[in-house]
């Protein structure tokens, strides 16, 4: 139970969000469709998301733009994904100064 939790990731191998959109939508070649069925089979990520796009599908003439996370968020993902303590406390530390308690604060 616990190393399924762990690896609920997105990996290097797994088809992007556009190819199962367009999954999703039957709209890529037999031989593509098949990678991506068999992929979805084994993969819980990837189940995962299919399923979100599919609840969550734009409607036919809305046009999704991708955009990038800002590197700020992308990098406290990355330190709360791994564990990363000290780096999320350098990152507070660049947003606010921390101020020194005393034992009169107390």
């Amino acid at each position: 139970m616990i190393l399924s939790t762990i690896a609920f990731y997105k990996r290097a191998t797994c088809p992007s969000s556009e190819t199962l959109l367009s999954y999703r939508t039957c709209d890529m070649a037999a031989e593509q469709m098949i990678w991506v069925s068999s992929h979805l089979d084994e993969c819980d990520f990837c189940g995962a998301e299919i399923q979100l796009l599919t609840e969550h599908a734009p409607a036919e003439e809305e046009e999704c733009a991708l955009s990038d996370m800002p590197l700020n968020l992308r990098w406290l993902a990355k330190s709360l994904l791994s564990a990363d303590l000290l780096g999320l406390e350098s990152l507070a530390g660049t947003n606010y100064e921390k101020e020194r308690l005393t034992l009169t604060d107390a």
